[in-house]
């Protein structure tokens, strides 16, 4: 190849170079104009240089006097380099440096070539990404921190997950695999879409027990469709804005599923620690190394790690209970303990791994083959367990939203309806996986909340996607992990979420309110939570209505009246002052505070003390007006709300009432009344003082 051909070849590729170099610069212009989002990083960024130019030299030298001594390109650029900037390869400053650094190159520019298109794509490409690091949450260290700590927790509660769902899989009468999947699914969407971050979702003992007879009777395929169906219902009830009723479960309600939950969680507890139906000796060596295993988890979690953190910055990082399940299982490894894994419990076979223990995506043969054939009566079977699963779920999620909602203290509460939604999505998502459904679980949120993973959703979701890498990758190294220290931690958030105060309270409190406390918290354990919390909001409601009903009293004075339309004043007439509210449960005793044989023509009844609240109350006061009325004596009703007098006149249409309303006008007190107030709550009474 001669001389010539040799530089026509290296003109013909330079210009190939050049143009490709100019397309693949043009494309990417055109993308920063498209996008949005990288035309804010990659082109309207101060610190990059626009392609194929440089600054001017106005922009940083104005004084060539004072320029420090002149800096090889080279020196320059490997200290630039050593404090992790990006540095043009030709030496050409950055637009937005400082101009001391940039002087030295200034002082050369006419000598200097213009930087290369090339050479503009790596300096925009690595401005990008030191600004989408600087602009990353990533890079302040606290949220590292912050996320972490929460990943971290959410890989202890993996591990505190597995013994419940395994147990609760028992409970509805499936494999194990079928809980544990129904964790990783139900756990994902729920922490995703739920309330608020900290809350963790599961197979629960409630669901299972509701569905254990649907099981039993139809088979496993059909907890799969129930599962669908519960969480379609939540969906629409948590949309409709249902969750919001939780606000009428009282606080005593709230302490007696609190203490309730935490027994059926601390017998749960108690099963690992029995051969049969007798506890282990602590003379047996397998009864020394599990409650040897299980008190140096609960040391462990309790003082020795919290105090090392509190001294090492770095274990901060480590949630207590991962750390002490970790050492634990270490410990029962090296000593040779024998101890039951969690191997031991659900079966070689439940963590066998790979891929084959994935679910099938799709609702099973058994139930979707009866449901396309006969879908009417399918849906009849399931679902009164779908909507008693749906009921249970959504109370036990959003009495663990209120309760974590008063633990973690980051200024936010929990949104009821999203938390409804999300575990109807969950639940959705499980059923079309070939899961039974469940809930939040209180026990496993706790530890989760103590772990430092209620600050983001992270928690929730690493702890479904840990918990499926178990299964799959890593199961039996996951089976191996010792379900006494699993326990120990369990024990510990039992010791925690048991409200102990409500012991003190005993005494101090109402009488009513401590025996819903107990009347919750033992239906709770014999029962299920969904009738525990009915029955004790039931109780509570109708404890209050009765406590209302006996506060109606009035006080009996004197008074004087100015009949409407220039009417005669009527001095010194009877008054009868009412005081408390006049409801269904005090019509009676309204009834009651009247002497109308001995009262004289014309009585007063003033309602500035009291409020008429329902139908009962209306009639109550039609009745004591007929009873006067019946003897040819007058009564005059004062101060009574506008829906008030125009209900009455619709009851009395067509007929002349004994009675009449008197000074009722613009400061007369304007609420509902019945089912339908708000079509004539703000109905005012045209004429005060009018014949009804």
């Amino acid at each position: 190849m001669t001389v010539h051909e040799k530089h026509s070849h290296v003109h013909r590729w330079t210009g190939t170079s050049k143009s490709s170099l100019a397309v693949v610069s043009l494309t990417i212009i055109s993308i920063g104009n498209w996008n949005p989002w990288i035309n804010r990083f990659a082109f309207a960024h101060p610190a990059l240089p626009l392609p194929n130019s440089r600054p001017p030299k106005s922009l940083f030298s104005n004084d060539d006097s004072q320029a420090p001594p002149k800096k090889s390109a080279a020196s320059s650029s490997s200290r630039a380099a050593a404090k992790g900037k990006s540095v043009p390869i030709s030496g050409t400053p950055f637009r937005g440096v400082s101009l001391n650094s940039s002087r030295s190159h200034v002082a050369n520019a006419s000598n200097e070539r213009p930087p290369s298109q090339l050479e503009s794509i790596v300096l925009n490409a690595k401005s990008l990404s030191q600004s989408l690091f600087r602009s990353s949450p990533l890079s302040d260290p606290s949220l590292r921190t912050k996320y972490f700590t929460a990943i971290a927790a959410g890989l202890a509660v993996s591990l505190a997950m597995v013994p419940e769902a395994v147990s609760f899989s028992f409970v509805a009468g499936v494999n194990p695999l079928v809980g544990l999947w129904t964790t990783v699914v139900l756990g994902f969407f729920a922490a995703a879409f739920g309330g608020r971050a900290g809350i963790c979702s599961s197979a629960s003992g409630a669901c299972s027990i509701v569905v254990a007879g649907l099981c039993a009777s139809h088979g496993s395929g059909y907890l799969a469709g129930c599962a669908a169906l519960a969480g379609l219902i939540q969906i629409v009830a948590g949309s409709a804005g249902l969750g919001k009723l939780i606000r009428l479960v009282p606080h005593p309600v709230m302490l007696g599923f609190v203490n309730g939950l935490t027994l059926v969680m601390f017998k749960a507890q108690l099963t690992h620690f029995k051969d049969g139906r007798k506890f282990l000796s602590l003379l047996s060596p397998q009864g020394k190394a599990t409650y040897a295993c299980t008190a140096l988890t609960m040391v462990l979690v309790k003082y020795i790690l919290p105090k090392l953190q509190e001294n090492v910055e770095a274990a901060k990082a480590i949630p207590p209970t991962l750390g002490g399940v970790v050492i634990a299982a270490a410990a029962a490894r090296f000593f040779k303990w024998p101890v039951k894994t969690l191997a031991d419990v659900a079966g070689a076979e439940t963590f066998r791994g790979g891929l084959s223990v994935l679910p099938k995506l799709g609702l099973p043969s058994d139930f979707w083959t009866p449901l396309l054939s006969a879908p009417l009566h399918t849906l009849k079977i399931i679902l009164p367990y779908a909507i008693t699963m749906a009921a249970v779920g959504s109370i036990e999620s959003l009495l663990t939203l209120q309760l974590l909602d008063g633990i973690i203290d980051d200024g936010k509460r929990g949104s009821t309806k999203r938390e409804v939604v999300g575990q109807g999505i969950g639940n959705v998502a499980a059923g079309l996986t070939g899961g039974i459904g469940g809930c939040a679980l209180i026990g496993q949120s706790l530890i989760n909340a103590q772990s430092g993973g209620g600050v983001s959703r992270l928690s929730g979701i690493s702890m479904a996607i840990f918990l499926a890498l178990g299964i799959v990758s890593f199961a039996p190294l996951l089976g191996q992990t010792p379900v006494c220290a699993l326990s120990g931690v369990m024990l510990l958030a039992c010791q925690t979420s048991f409200s102990w105060g409500s012991l003190r309270l005993l005494g101090k409190i109402p009488n009513l309110d401590a025996f819903i406390i107990m009347l919750v918290t033992i239906v709770t354990v014999k029962d299920d939570l969904a009738k525990a919390v009915l029955v004790g909001t039931i109780t509570s409601a109708l404890g209050f209505a009765w406590k209302q009903s006996t506060t109606i009293s009035a006080a009996i004075t004197t008074t004087m009246i100015d009949l409407p339309n220039g009417g005669p004043r009527l001095p010194n007439i009877k008054s009868y002052n009412i005081n408390g509210p006049l409801f269904f449960g005090s019509s009676q005793q309204f009834s009651r505070l009247f002497s109308v044989k001995e009262d004289p023509n014309d009585i007063v009844i003033d309602f500035t003390n009291s409020r008429v609240f329902d139908h009962s109350a209306l009639e109550a006061i039609n009745t004591i007006a007929d009873r006067y009325g019946a003897l040819g004596k007058r009564v005059y009703l004062r101060h009574l709300s506008s829906d008030c007098a125009k209900l009455l006149a619709k009851v009395h249409e067509g007929g002349l009432p004994p009675f009449m309303v008197v000074e009722s006008g613009e400061f007369d007190p304007v609420y509902g009344v019945a089912e339908q107030s708000k079509y004539y709550q703000d109905v005012p009474v045209t004429n005060p003082g009018r014949k009804l």
